[in-house]
Formats: structure tokens, sequence, C-alpha cells
């Protein structure tokens, strides 16, 4: 990390470790050594990281063997995997290729980790790339997939072993029929893939997602378990030590080469291999040991952000354990000490990578931490028995710790300024004729944070009558608020986690009525991580002939949680909102011409909501006069200029994000602004608030 920040330090250490062998202090010059040796290692393989990053995609469809990086997730026609490039099938055969990380979708359904498979797709490269991981490079492509078959060749037996392993719990755990069952995969094998991405999100400003990246103590219970079963053969410390070398590499195999169980088998491998000769080394010299060998074997290691914050709580646990010696009972003083310096330990790199911190973390962690073992262990015996009453007892605890993570995912979230605020604290409370006072300003700027600050709230978010128009990229999610906190949203984008985002900013924990537009996965994609995650009191949609699956499934979804009815023409009323439905007047050709076309009237003000109405069905009305226009379809060149201005609108509202289509039109959006338009833009401004007061 320093070398790509601080090049110029490797120049610095050479000097030093220079300076060191000619005053013969040879341990400050192996130190120096090392450290320029890592900057200079960390130099080539940000090259090559940045090099991988730009890789130039095969253009058209082409047919690729891949390996799965990670189970897939979704259920069948929304599924995905994350999979990396071996090779590529060309004229003359197969072609060697070590391409870049990439996400398909589709066809993948039952895709395990490590599986080969030829696919045809075509590989579009990803607007902003992000680092993959467990491939550890950036994931710079997506496909959907025409075509698969299994390409079993390559794996081993041990891994084809440790893959029905998985498969069989699994299929015993049956994640995706509950929210318990599927954080119970999370804690036993690290498969989140069944969480909805609201809830790791939940988990992650909860500061608890470290429960579901499986590492020492999951390690423990494995070999405890292992020499448990096997009996008499771990009695003798050799016996011990090859059985439980054996069972750590199948247990690698079973999770997957993540880089916090590669780092906790490792440690143990350590100590395992140490007790036959009669050592007994102690935590410190095993991190040491054991983090030094895994950075020789594989340097690009300390690019991994999993790996950085594994090593650094692991430290922080170490430390933090003796820091409440004379707190009772013991379990607490052991949790609160293991929280708090974990916590502090990634603090640094936490704040970094991401720029914030979950404040209350530690709390959230000592309430959820007996909720997490006590889950895991009732949920591995029914996973390894078969029980399911088992199971479904260890989703009960992890039910309770989705639970906390929701409630504490919506505490604040700190940055540097409070992080330093708290270290000063910290670091005064050294002193003990100066503790009290620490602890006492400690507690009430967590306090003051915690009441005056409300980061998932919109600064200056509207409390009456509003329209906004939520930024979820290219698509629409468009919200009502009523003078009495009444909520209509139209649409959710593509992104579930992106609309529960956008809602959670604005305090919305409930929705009236959600409006299905129509069936375009960019209106309702997003909307699977609403419908039976939030309360929904009815839904509109409008039918069309050869919808996709997918938006059927949703609907089906939605009758199971609500009511769902096709809205007719004429006006309705939402408390204070008042919706008048345009359209669709007809059947039309167009899915877009088909959308749902809504004139609301919130406060004293009024909002035309237009889905993707085109120039066909835009002919059959008479433009409403509104106050506000969402400009439709992105605001392509798919409408009528003239029926736009026709509305008299004074705001003209596009909600659009990056994408390929020429999204918007600027011949189009000139007109408006001509007609005396202000045009508003979420892919510039973010969040698109108008209030909407009498």
């Amino acid at each position: 990390m320093a070398g790509t920040r601080v090049p110029w330090l490797a120049v610095l250490a050479l000097a030093a470790a220079g300076v060191a062998a000619l005053l013969q202090r040879w341990g400050a010059a192996l130190v120096a050594s090392l450290v320029a040796l890592g900057v200079v290692g960390a130099l080539f393989l940000h090259a090559r990281h940045q090099a991988t990053a730009g890789a130039v995609l095969p253009a058209g469809q082409v047919a690729l063997l891949v390996e799965a990086l990670a189970d897939a997730s979704g259920g069948s026609g929304q599924d995905r995997a994350l999979v990396r490039v071996l090779a590529i099938d060309g004229p003359s055969g197969p072609v060697s290729w070590n391409g870049p990380a990439g996400r398909v979708r589709g066809g993948v359904a039952g895709w395990t980790r490590d599986s080969r498979w030829w696919i045809e797709t075509t590989m579009h490269r990803v607007a902003d790339p992000v680092t993959g991981n467990p491939a550890r490079d950036p994931l710079v492509w997506e496909g959907r997939v025409a075509r698969a078959r299994p390409a079993p060749e390559g794996v081993g037996w041990m891994a084809g072993q440790a893959a029905r392993v998985r498969s069989i719990i699994i299929e015993r755990l049956r994640p995706g029929t509950d929210r318990g069952r599927a954080l119970l995969a999370g804690f036993l094998l690290g498969d989140v893939s069944h969480l909805r991405p609201w809830e790791e999100e939940a988990m992650r400003r909860a500061g608890l997602s470290h429960f579901v990246a499986v590492s020492g103590s999951n390690v423990a219970l494995f070999l405890g378990a292992l020499f448990l079963v096997a009996g008499p053969l771990g009695w003798n410390s050799i016996r011990r030590a090859i059985l439980g070398l054996a069972g750590l590499a199948f247990f690698v195999l079973l999770i997957g080469p993540d880089p916090s169980v590669v780092r906790a088998a490792t440690m143990a491998g350590l100590v395992l291999l140490a007790r036959p000769f009669g050592l007994r080394p102690d935590i410190w010299r095993v991190i040491a040991v054991g983090v030094g060998l895994l950075l020789l074997v594989s340097p690009e290691l300390a690019h991994s952000l999993g790996f950085q914050l594994s090593v650094a709580a692991t430290a922080g646990v170490v430390v933090g354990t003796g820091w409440f010696p004379k707190l009772r009972p013991r379990w607490l003083a052991t949790s609160l000490g293991a929280a708090c310096g974990a916590q502090l330990a990634v603090a640094p790199i936490l704040l970094l990578a991401i720029g914030q911190l979950p404040l209350w973390s530690p709390v959230a962690n000592v309430v959820a931490a007996p909720l997490v073992v006590a889950a895991t262990g009732l949920g591995g015996a029914g996973a390894v028995t078969g029980l399911d009453v088992l199971v479904e007892a260890g989703a009960l605890p992890a039910r309770a710790v989705l639970g906390i993570a929701d409630l504490s995912s919506t505490l604040p979230q700190i940055g540097w300024t409070a992080a330093l605020l708290f270290a000063g604290c910290g670091l005064v409370a050294l002193a003990r004729r100066f503790r009290p006072v620490a602890v006492l300003a400690a507690s009430l700027l967590a306090c003051s944070l915690t009441i005056f600050a409300a980061p998932h709230v919109v600064a200056g978010a509207p409390v009456g009558p509003a329209f906004v128009a939520l930024d979820v990229g290219q698509g629409d999610a468009l919200l009502l608020l009523g003078e009495a906190g009444e909520t209509v949203l139209v649409d959710g984008g593509s992104d579930g986690a992106k609309v529960r985002a956008g809602l959670a900013r604005f305090g919305v924990r409930a929705v009236d009525l959600l409006v299905l537009s129509h069936a375009h996965h960019d209106h309702y994609g997003g909307l699977a991580d609403v419908i039976g995650a939030l309360p929904v009191g009815q839904v509109w949609y409008a039918p069309f002939p050869g919808q996709p699956d997918e938006f059927t499934r949703l609907v089906r979804a939605a009758e199971q949680v609500t009511r769902v009815t096709i809205p007719s023409l004429g006006v309705h009323r939402i408390g204070s909102i008042w919706l008048e439905v345009l359209g669709p007047a007809r059947r039309y050709a167009s899915l877009n011409d088909q959308s749902i076309a809504i004139r609301a009237t919130v406060g004293g003000g009024t909002v035309l909501l237009s889905g993707d109405l085109e120039r066909v069905s835009q002919a059959d009305l008479d433009p409403p006069r509104v106050d506000v226009l969402k400009v439709p379809h992105q605001g392509a060149a798919t409408s009528d200029p003239e029926w736009l201005v026709g509305t008299g609108a004074s705001v003209a509202v596009v909600s659009v994000g990056p994408n390929r289509f020429g999204h918007p039109s600027e011949k189009l959006l000139a007109t408006l602004r001509r007609a005396g338009m202000e045009v508003r833009r979420t892919d510039r401004e973010g969040d698109v608030v108008i209030g909407l007061g009498l």
C-alpha cells in the first residue's frame, strides 16, 4: 500500500539499509531492505493490476472457458456468477488467455466455486471497475450467457469432493427459502450469495460483515470436530498434525481461497507443525511467520483489502482480549475487548479504503457474537447430520443477527475527524488521573453523533410534500412524499441495493403504493429487494403479452405479500396524494408505449410520471398540464418534443445514468430549455428533490 502511494519510499529504505550496514546494525539493515523490497514489489504488482484493468476485450460473441470464483447467486433467469477466463476458442482451437475477472448472468444457476464451463457470451466492459474478491483482480467486464456446457477437465479429485460436500451442505441449509438460513450459509461457508444486497450492506454498515468472512473461529470449530470424529487417530501429535493439515487443505477447498480463510488455515497449520517438534509458539510468532510466508508465496495479497483487514483484526483481537481484566462476567470482558481491539486495528484501513467507520460496531459485535456462535453450532450440526430441525434452530439466532444489523446500520458512520477525536480520548485515558474525563468526553461525543448525525437521511430531506427522482443509475425510481408521510414509489431501477439505499436516505421504511410502470428491467429490476423487505400497501402494474419471465415472477412474489391490481383510468387517492391514471389508453405494440402514465397532485404541485412513453402513445393523449415533467425514457429522442413542451412544466427531470445508448438526447433537452423549462438530471446532481409545498 505504501509503495503505490509513496514510490520514492524505496530509495529512502535502500539508503537507510546502506547506512545501517556501514554502522554494522544488521537488524536495522535487514528491516530496511525488506521495506525496500516490499515497495519495489508493490510497484510491479500495481503495474500488473493496472494492465489487467485495461485489458482489451474481444469484440462480438465469443466462446470462453471460464472458472467460477464463487457459487452462483440468484434464481433462475436472474442468476449471476463471478468468473475468471482461462481460454478463448479461436479458429484453430482454444487459446489460453489469463483474462480479467468478470460477471456472467443467466443460465448459471447451480454453478459452484472452481467449476469450469464453456460459455458463449458478449463481453461488455463495466463502467466503474471494482476489485473482485476472491479474484484479487479488477472486475472489468460482464456478459449474459447464450449457451453453456460443463468442462470438468482440470478439476482435481479433492476439489471435486469438496464441491460435492459444499453442495450437500447448501442443499441441507436451503438458504434460498429464508433470510436466517441465507445468513447461516454465510456463517458456515462464507457464501453470502443468497443474502439480498441490502442485507449485505446492513451487515457491512453495522460492522458485522466479518462474521460471514470465514476465518480463525471457523477453522478451530472444523479442526475440533475433525479430531473428535477421528478419535484415536488424533491423539498422537504427529498423527494429529498429518490429519489436521489434510483437513485444512480440504477446508480451504470447501470454503474457497479467500484471504481470511488462507490466513487462518496457514496459522493453524503452523501450530500443528510445531507441536510434534515440542514447540509452543506464541500467537505473535504465529501471526508474523504465517503472514510473512503468505506474502512471500503470494505477494499480491498485499493489495487485498480482505487480507489486510483479516490480519489487522486478528492482531486487534489478541491485544484487546486483555483490556478489561476487572469486568465481570468474564465472557463479556473478553468479547468487548476483542471487539474494541479489532475495531481499532482495522479503523485506519477502513478509513483509507472506504472513508467511514460504524460508530457502534463494538456494541453490535458484543450483542451479536453469542448469537453467531449459537447459529453456527446448531446450523453446522444440522448440515452435517441432515436434521432440518437443527438447521431451523440455527436460523433463529441468525435472523436475530440480521435484526441487529438492520438496527445498527441506521446508526452513524464516522470519518477521519471523529475517529481522531476518539483516538485522542483514548490517548488521554492512558493516564489514570485523566481517565474519567476521557471516558466522559468520548461518551458525550458518541451520544452527540448518534443524536445529531443522520447520514442515512439526505441533509435537508423534505418532510412535507415533495417529488424525488432517486439516483439509481440508468433507469427510474421516482418517489412521491405526501403531507402526512404517505409514500408512492414508481419503479425501482435495475439495482436493488441502490433503490434501498435511496429510500433509506429519505427515511422511507414503508411504501403505501408501488407502481411498476412497465416490464423493462431498468424500471423493475431493483424492486425484488423492496417487495417483501419493506411493507408495501399495494402494487399497480400493466400487463403486456410476452413480458419477461422475471417480471412475471416479481408480480407473483408481490401477490404473496400485498394486493396487486391493474389500475383503471381515472383518479385514485393515496392519503393526501391524488393520482390520475392517464394511460395506457389501449394495447400497444411497443412495451414503452404500454407504460402506466400518471398525473400526480402532491401538496400544491403536479407531476407527470411518464414511464417510457413514446410518440405513438403520446399522440393518443392530450399533454396534461403539470408543474414538473419526468422526461420519458431517460430523455431519449423517442418522444414528441412538442408534446413534452405542451405540458407547460417549469421543471423537466431526467432520470439517467451512464449508458451506451446516447441518453439523454441533447437536441431534446435544448428544446425543453428553449421552452423555459429548468432541466435537472440525476447523473449530474444525484437525487433530484423538488418540494411541492402548498
